[in-house]
């Protein structure tokens, strides 16, 4: 760059997030420990705040919403409030952007898709019609209500497949702008949310078994906290159910992922260097992890272990984004981006309950 920016932004490009930043001379590469001393500081700050986020959701009032969520409410808090040094910053945009990406490799561990073959055939329909319709469908409404084409793609994924984690591994894939990013976890939270208070409180009104209840949490509701949180109120075993139909989403994100990379070029063209292939590595690398874990190569402790710092280092990433938002930018996406992601959520809740209907699935 010629000319160092007179503010901080909070949309930075992917080569932004790596490069090193040149010296007075632009044709000296900085050694890679310069680099690295740039970065730490916004490194340690990240992580800092992950485990201040673990902390805070561990809250009645914030567990449901998860620890993505509280991280990037924590970031946006404390850059409004105290502003961000320059120190930070190329810390916090590599976390960003590089540590998402890795977190997302792992998060692989997550995925069993022995799971596909437990929930049954009539369920596992009901799990890929909500994603299909939902992505498609609630990405119709966002452009009916004039929300930005990324911005809609990523609620349509967190609202159809699991929130937070889908928007942050979309968002890698669609390289959409952090603040997309930013706006999209936040009201999946939101509508999260609001979504285990109605099936909590309305659920029994809506001519449903108890099990009918929690697999339509698990096929509607964002995180698998909130699913818990509403399928276990009517009890151990439809706490079960619902989980288990809510890790099948997930495992489901994998598939999604593929098909996003393949039509997320320029012009929805597809990509077929080495360097940037159709698939973005990080996906393969994240579906590598999910078979090793599957049949078995991975053992159950090490899946464990890569689990939890998968989600360690996709909380870090979100505090980075955080730390990068300006509240202006949700002032000028306005009232909008709500209304289109309440009428797209509550339109896939009224679908999923006309399928179990529909299929008869108990």
């Amino acid at each position: 760059m010629s000319q160092a920016p007179r503010q901080l932004e909070p949309r930075v490009s992917a080569s932004d997030m790596t490069a090193p930043i040149a010296t007075s001379s632009s044709s000296v590469v900085p050694e890679p420990q310069a680099v690295w001393r740039r970065r730490l500081p916004g490194l340690g700050l990240a992580a800092a705040l992950a485990g201040v986020s673990y902390a805070l959701a561990l809250l009645p009032g914030l567990k449901v919403v998860g620890p993505l969520t509280v991280a990037l409410l924590l970031g946006i808090s404390l850059r409004t409030s105290l502003g961000l040094a320059p120190v930070w910053m190329e810390g916090t945009r590599y976390s960003a952007r590089t540590v998402l990406r890795l977190g997302i490799v792992l998060m692989g561990a997550r995925l069993d898709f022995g799971l596909v073959a437990k929930v049954g055939p009539r369920v596992l329909m009901l799990s890929v019609a909500v994603i299909v319709v939902g992505i498609l469908g609630i990405r119709w409404v966002t452009r009916r209500f004039g929300v930005p084409e990324k911005l809609g793609t990523l609620l349509a994924v967190g609202t159809s497949i699991c929130g937070a984690s889908a928007v942050v591994a979309a968002s890698s894939v669609t390289r959409a702008q952090e603040e997309d990013t930013t706006l999209a976890v936040g009201l999946c939270g939101i509508l999260g949310t609001v979504g285990v208070l109605f099936y909590v409180f309305v659920g029994p009104l809506l001519g449903l078994s108890d099990a009918q209840l929690a697999i339509l949490s698990g096929a509607t509701l964002h995180e698998v906290a909130q699913v818990m949180a509403a399928a276990f109120t009517w009890g151990t075993e439809a706490g079960d159910l619902g989980t288990l139909v809510k890790l099948t989403r997930v495992v489901l994100l994998a598939p999604a992922l593929v098909v996003l990379g393949l039509v997320s070029g320029v012009g929805g063209k597809v990509r077929y260097s080495l360097k940037e292939p159709p698939i973005p590595w990080f996906v393969i690398g994240f579906l590598a992890v999910g078979v090793l874990g599957t049949v078995g190569v991975v053992p159950a402790w090490a899946r464990a272990g890569l689990s939890t710092a998968s989600v360690f280092l996709m909380v870090m990433a979100m505090a980075a984004m955080g730390l990068g938002t300006h509240l202006s930018m949700v002032r000028r996406a306005g009232l909008r981006v709500v209304y289109a992601g309440l009428v797209g959520f509550a339109a896939l809740a009224l679908f999923a309950w006309g399928l179990i209907h529909l299929l008869s699935i108990q």
